[in-house]
């Protein structure tokens, strides 16, 4: 797996990703409950595709979202979606390496993780622009073993497979994350942390 593959197999779907997205808005709301985002919330989204997650953000009154993805078709669809939101803006950035300004309350990725090479450099990354107290989501609103199953035949290219809540809270706690929940069964998974 390398970058310029995930780069051209999101941008090949950019175009149909919002008509093949499934929205399981109680799972969403699960997942942004226990990410923390409410009106205070300064929020990174990484991965944020299209902007799926961003009128669910709008409904909680976060104050600002900053959407990054790799895709540079992915985010020409998002900036199209919210142009007329002052407070959503987005970015073309690899999330693993970007140098993102300190100072995001919340960090979330969401349906996404599988799709980064260097998955412990993804989490030290998000941590330094996050402040004192914020926090590092990792949400899929599926489970484990479907993912798996989709991207093997999807994505087999462009995913590492999703590892263990287990082996994701070691990483979290690695990179100095505190009080890690973790919430994983056939159809949801969670791992978030306090910095």
């Amino acid at each position: 797996m390398d970058k310029k593959s995930i780069v051209d197999f999101f941008d090949s779907r950019a175009d149909k990703w919002d008509d093949i997205q499934i929205i399981r808005a109680e799972k969403i709301g699960k997942i942004l409950d226990v990410a923390g985002i409410d009106g205070q919330s300064r929020v990174l989204d990484v991965a944020c595709g299209t902007g799926v997650l961003e009128d669910f953000y709008l409904k909680r009154g976060a104050r600002y979202v900053l959407g990054a993805d790799i895709s540079p078709k992915m985010v020409e669809l998002a900036k199209d979606k919210f142009k007329e939101y002052s407070n959503i803006e987005f970015i073309c950035a690899d999330a693993e390496n970007y140098p993102f300004e300190n100072g995001f309350t919340n960090a979330v990725v969401f349906n996404a993780f599988p799709h980064f090479i260097n998955p412990d450099r993804l989490i030290d990354n998000l941590c330094s622009c996050l402040v004192r107290g914020g926090t590092l989501t990792v949400a899929h609103d599926r489970g484990r073993q479907e993912i798996d199953g989709f991207h093997s035949i999807e994505a087999a290219k462009v995913s590492n497979g999703l590892m263990s809540e287990d082996d994701l809270a070691r990483l979290f706690e690695n990179s100095g994350f505190k009080d890690v929940y973790t919430l994983a069964n056939e159809g949801i998974y969670i791992v978030s942390g306090t910095k």
